[in-house]
């Protein structure tokens, strides 16, 4: 199996329901939740991974993140979060682990479909979060990816993970892990072989979090 290197581009857009609040101070379980999703993994939408080009082939991408999204400030917590108050930054790497032939794609009666399992860490850090602080994150996944066709893919993705918040601004221990699950569906090869366009959505399980609901555009360099 050989595995190449492989550059990604992601612009994102994304809409991200946390708990509203109308008190000046906010509950630690509250604040919680704005660090987790402070950082590109819990702000930004997932994808699915890229197509293989054959299953011997093992693609390992990296991916740079930054962004602005909506500071809490301090009179509460939004309803919603949007662009402008604090800048985000991560960097993301996932390989393809393994790629098999039709699985659930035999359900489709689709000869060209492929499953492929991977697995991806990143790291994330967004300053000023709310009160001054900075949130820091570490996440794991296993992304599973379900693609049909053959000029253009239809790929069906999901991605089961766990995070934590790394406490980067003060003494008292990291946060309890938090897991969390992204899914969504795409299509891949628009145009181009590495043009792909994502609806994800994603779900933090803690009481106050919603869900994530984003589209991404993206484009990988393929060897």
């Amino acid at each position: 199996m050989r595995s190449h290197t492989i550059l990604l581009s992601t612009l994102g857009f994304a809409c991200a329901p946390i708990v509203a609040s109308a008190q000046t101070d906010i509950t630690h379980a509250q604040q919680e939740i704005l660090l987790l999703e402070a950082t590109p993994i819990g702000a930004l939408p997932p994808i699915a991974l890229p197509m293989p080009a054959s299953r011997n082939h093992s693609y390992w991408a990296f991916r740079l993140q930054a962004g602005d999204r909506e500071s809490p400030g301090e009179s509460g917590l939004p309803a919603f979060a949007g662009c402008g108050g604090h800048t985000l930054f991560g960097v993301r790497s996932r390989i393809n682990l393994m790629t098999g032939g039709q699985t659930f794609g035999s359900l489709f009666h689709d000869p060209s479909s492929t499953t492929t399992l991977g697995g991806e860490v990143g790291f994330g850090y967004a300053p000023n979060v709310v009160s001054g602080m900075a949130a820091c994150s570490l996440d794991f996944g296993v992304p599973i990816t379900i693609s049909f066709g053959q000029t253009i893919r239809i790929a069906s993705f999901l991605t089961p993970g766990i995070m934590w918040d790394l406490n980067c601004s003060g003494p008292e221990s990291p946060s309890r892990p938090a897991y969390l699950t992204g899914f969504g569906i795409g299509i891949q090869q628009l145009g181009s072989r590495g043009l792909d366009v994502y609806l994800g959505v994603q779900k933090i399980y803690r009481r106050d979090s919603g869900f994530q609901i984003g589209v991404s555009v993206t484009y990988v360099r393929l060897p």
